[in-house]
């Protein structure tokens, strides 16, 4: 609540701009008592520092609310419990301490939900942190007592025990008069076992009494029978009733326990009914910005007032149930035509004319409305772009100021109004002056209005002020800094639009509006008559005006539409170029992306099939096949994107030459129509001459670009010999020449070959078939049967291709 709205706004403007009204409709949003008090004890605000916090609240919530609710309903008000626990010293009802449980609840779930969201709350993260810890005693509470208020069983040993002797008697006394119903059946009125004063009784016949031996408790409501209690079941009874009574005693003290650690926490406990309260506040801001799409409106430099598309919110008809729930009163329903208004610059002071009922004073009250509630730190319903200046104090007049009991006339509380006006106009006050200049003689009226116009344009006020009178009007359009707007009149149909035309004054329309409340014709045209030839003269200049004011108006509309579609064309003209340069960016990153992809993968299924077609010659295949599937894969490949320089010289036999895509190298044997074979590690590959690059002797050793397909130097290999022997061998030499065996095995096409390693220690043998295990050439391995060396040898299976 503000500290300093007393100051900003008299309680005689608040009501005449209707700000308790419309705060008494919001607080219908609460969900709290405690929100709806302080809702309605909101006032406007002329801190910056106050106003800058509650600003910032109020778009965190807004943020938070967009995930869930901050707090939901309460079933009973708990003003009226906190008082009364301030107030009384009793013990309080078990119901009642659930509400406080139930606030305790509610304020853990928002604080926690505060903290741990994901959105950034400062300022409601630190109210939220600075609660004190009470969830002990609402654990308490809730331990103690069930959903209903009432004590629970467990919520003391003693309460325990006493229920359950209490079971027990009642159980025992149950049985016994069963046996009484049974035999006192033709004396009883009915056979139920009522409860009467803690005591378990039959009820017998009035006509029975003295029949039966036992105690008669009373009679029953209809006076035709007797609550009796047999003589077999009193001391049973009385034990069951000091039993209840202690049970009753225990459950009294329980409560009393729970209400003074409630009372002892009270200061703690309004912290947090203060907390709900607040988030309720901003919680229901946000449902009336909802309701109504209002937003925070800018706060403006001084003279900076700027209202787009603004509704009063009382005339709002997505409010109009709630108005009629809190007020009583029938909620506006018809659309609501939005307000333009302006007051920027040197123009301080806005003077607007038009018809009757034409909507100037709703258009005032719009204004002073939504300045109070912006400094009340609400959002005002009002489209984006709206600024309202920070004011340090708002006076309004609005309709009659008549005071019967004080002898005061209409006139006199009017002037009294205006006086009060003068002596508020400062640089940073806002005046709203309503029908200024009516209730006397026109010509005096209207020197009042000028006069005081002139005083609120010296005092540097802001003000916007309704009138009928064309010379107070004619007055602002010849002062720098004042304005004249009117309420729109349409002359085609003769009702007003209720839009505000700035620029020009406009008329009052008063016959027109006789015409359209049935006044008698001849009554109108005599009226016409009256106001003479001169009146009629400066309505048809105003007219004339007015229609030279629109088709101008059209013409800079259309003049700003034509700029603005070009400015748009040309936006978007930037922006389909901008769109083409990046398709064309993506275009050729994708292309050699893939073309890189290409490449990789024809080098490696290039690699593939000449090591397959390798494997195949060595196994007796035709060499020309190699020749024939190289020319086909590299059909395939694209051009390279940016070949290599080609070294000078020419491919020569008996030269060095490097195959310019698969990187090997070898000695250049014969060249014949185009096709050379080259001598590479031992073998003869074919492949076209023109895919040769010369090679300088001392590059030979160079490292090639890609690695060549490995194959071993050695004995031939079209006879290496399935077995070899590493008998006397040491470990890290023989795995080595096993390694080369191996390769040079799977190239001769060996499915199965023998290594001797003796028995010796059995070290060589144990490190021979450790190698073989992961070996990749290796299919399995075995050791030798007797007639292949027994365990002094290991027969190795190599795998296919």
């Amino acid at each position: 609540m503000s500290d300093t709205g007393a100051a900003l706004v008299s309680r005689s403007s608040a009501e005449a701009l209707e700000l308790p009204t419309i705060l008494a409709t919001l607080a219908e949003l609460t969900a709290t008592d405690g929100g709806k008090r302080k809702l309605l004890e909101l006032r406007p605000s002329s801190s910056e520092a106050w106003l800058d916090r509650q600003r910032q609240s109020y778009e965190e919530a807004v943020r938070l609310l967009g995930e869930e609710r901050l707090v939901p309903g309460l079933e009973e008000p708990l003003l009226p419990l906190m008082a009364k626990l301030a107030r009384v010293d009793k013990t309080i009802a078990g119901t009642e301490l659930l509400q406080v449980a139930g606030l305790l609840a509610i304020s853990k779930r928002a604080s926690d939900l505060i903290q741990t969201s994901a959105t950034d709350c400062p300022l409601l993260t630190e109210l939220a942190g600075s609660l004190p810890q009470l969830d002990a005693l609402g654990r308490k509470i809730k331990k103690s007592l069930d959903r209903r208020g009432a004590v629970r069983d467990d919520a003391s040993p003693k309460l325990t025990s006493l229920r359950r002797q209490v079971r027990s008697v009642r159980d025992g006394l149950y049985q016994d008069l069963r046996g009484s119903v049974d035999r006192y059946r033709e004396h009883l009125g009915e056979e139920t076992i009522p409860l009467k004063d803690g005591r378990l009784l039959l009820v017998l016949q009035a006509g029975a009494k003295g029949r039966v031996e036992g105690l008669v408790h009373g009679r029953s409501g209809s006076g035709r029978s007797f609550y009796f209690e047999p003589f077999e079941v009193v001391e049973a009874n009385n034990r069951l009733q000091e039993t209840i009574e202690e049970e009753e005693a225990e459950r009294r003290r329980i409560l009393s326990q729970l209400t003074a650690e409630v009372r002892s926490s009270l200061a703690e406990i309004d912290q947090h009914l203060e907390f709900v309260a607040e988030l309720d506040l901003l919680q229901a801001a946000w449902r009336f910005a909802e309701l109504c799409d209002a937003r925070l409106a800018t706060i403006g430099d001084r003279h900076d007032l700027v209202l787009k598309g603004a509704r009063h919110p009382l005339l709002d008809p997505r409010l109009a149930e709630l108005r009629r729930t809190a007020l009583e009163q029938a909620g506006h329903t018809e659309p609501v035509v939005p307000l333009d208004l302006e007051l920027v610059g040197d123009h301080r002071v806005l003077v607007i004319t038009g018809p009757n009922a034409g909507g100037k004073t709703v258009a005032l009250k719009t204004v002073g409305l939504l300045v109070l509630l912006s400094q009340c730190g609400l959002p005002v319903p009002a489209d984006a772009g709206s600024r309202l200046p920070l004011f340090s104090r708002v006076m309004a007049m609005v309709g009659d100021e008549q005071d019967l009991l004080s002898d005061r006339s209409t006139f006199s509380g009017r002037l009294l109004r205006l006086k009060e006006a003068w002596q508020a106009a400062e640089p940073d006050s806002l005046i709203l002056l309503d029908e200024l200049g009516s209730g006397t003689d026109p010509e005096e009226g209207a020197a009042l209005a000028i006069a005081l116009l002139e005083g609120l344009v010296a005092k540097e006020a802001m003000a916007v002020l309704t009138t009928h009178l064309t010379q107070l009007a004619a007055a602002a359009l010849e002062i720098e800094a004042a304005a004249c707007a009117a309420m729109e009149f349409d002359p085609a149909t003769d009702r007003p639009t209720y839009r505000l035309r700035p620029g020009s004054p406009g008329g009052s329309e008063a016959l027109a509006l006789a015409g359209r409340l049935g006044l008698p014709a001849d009554w109108i045209e005599r009226a016409e008559e009256l106001l003479g030839s001169e009146h009629r003269d400066l309505r048809r200049l105003l007219a004339e005006v007015e229609r030279v004011r629109t088709e101008l108006a059209g013409e800079q509309l259309r003049l700003e539409q034509e700029v603005a579609d070009l400015a748009q064309a040309r936006v978007e003209s930037e922006q389909e170029a901008s769109a083409l340069k990046d398709e064309r960016r993506r275009l050729g990153a994708r292309m050699k992306s893939e073309l890189d992809a290409f490449r990789r993968d024809t080098t490696e299924r290039l690699r593939g099939e000449l090591e397959t077609m390798l494997a195949e010659v060595e196994r007796g295949r035709k060499r020309g096949l190699v020749t024939k599937s190289v020319e086909r894969l590299f059909e395939q490949a694209p051009p390279v994107a940016e070949p290599e320089p080609r070294p000078e010289g020419p491919v020569v036999v008996g030269g060095l030459a490097r195959h310019a895509g698969l990187g090997w190298e070898g000695r250049v044997e014969k060249i014949h129509k185009g096709v050379a074979e080259v001598s590479v590690r031992g073998k003869r590959l074919s492949c076209p001459a023109a895919e040769l690059v010369p090679v300088k002797e001392a590059a030979a050793v160079a490292t090639p670009k890609a690695a060549p397909v490995r194959l071993e130097p050695g004995e031939d290999d079209e006879v290496l010999p399935a077995e070899l022997n590493l008998i006397g061998w040491r470990v890290e030499p023989a795995l080595e020449a096993l390694d080369s065996y191996l390769d040079r095995a799977l190239l001769a096409a060996h499915q199965e070959v023998r290594v001797v390693h003796g028995f010796g220690t059995g070290r060589l043998r144990q490190a021979v078939r450790h190698h073989l295990r992961p070996h990749p050439a290796v299919e399995g391995f075995r050791g030798g049967k007797a007639n292949e060396g027994g365990d002094g040898a290991t027969v190795v299976t190599l795998k296919e291709g």
